[in-house]
């Protein structure tokens, strides 16, 4: 049965996903995460994809990315996908299949549904019980809004700048956003 074609944004903009298979664990130790940052870093140097937001997780990462082109979107996830697998094979002794299957791109559309996304990949670590205070997870793009860090990786979400007109007041208006429970608040659900 033939893949079903990637659906384009008309903005450009995709929550891209990776996921292990069988939801096995892609990442075992900080090198790991390095390595696969690394990726991240060159292949979206040399395919013009910007990265506003990210975390990784164990078995599953989740970036939010603008891609103007289909096909730099796609070069781009086949080339960190094929690269981490064969790094991860190699070093951890595994020979079979790494990622579940291709990745996942899902097309944003929509300033809001924009920003809730960013929320959604940041508050992964926090929402899964692996940390209680995600200034204190380095595997995202948290602590670059947040808490003004350096992340060469991430390219500044352009609705970062309408949090407000300082650095100051656009981390606190992020912190806010991102940190602050709502009641009955749903999870994006996103399966593949």
């Amino acid at each position: 049965m033939a893949r079903k074609p990637r659906m384009a944004s008309k903005t450009g903009v995709y929550h891209f996903i990776n996921r292990g298979v069988n939801k096995k664990k892609i990442f075992h130790k900080a090198e790991d995460r390095a390595f696969y940052w690394g990726l991240l870093k060159e292949y979206s140097g040399r395919f013009g994809v910007a990265i506003f937001h990210y975390c990784f997780m164990a078995n599953h990462t989740h970036l939010l990315l603008k891609a103007d082109e289909l096909s730099a979107l796609s070069k781009f996830g086949h080339f960190v996908q094929r690269r981490y697998a064969y790094y991860y094979c190699k070093t951890h002794r595994w020979s079979e299949q790494v990622f579940r299957s291709r990745f996942l791109s899902i097309p944003v559309e929509d300033d809001v549904y924009m920003l809730e996304c960013g929320r959604y990949i940041e508050r992964n670590a926090l929402e899964t019980g692996l940390v209680g205070d995600l200034a204190t997870y380095p595997y995202s793009s948290f602590r670059y809004y947040a808490l003004g860090r350096k992340d060469e990786l991430v390219t500044e979400s352009p609705l970062y700048q309408t949090m407000g007109t300082s650095k100051k007041e656009r981390m606190g208006a992020y912190r806010f956003y991102v940190c602050q429970a709502r009641e009955n608040e749903t999870r994006l659900s996103v399966s593949f």
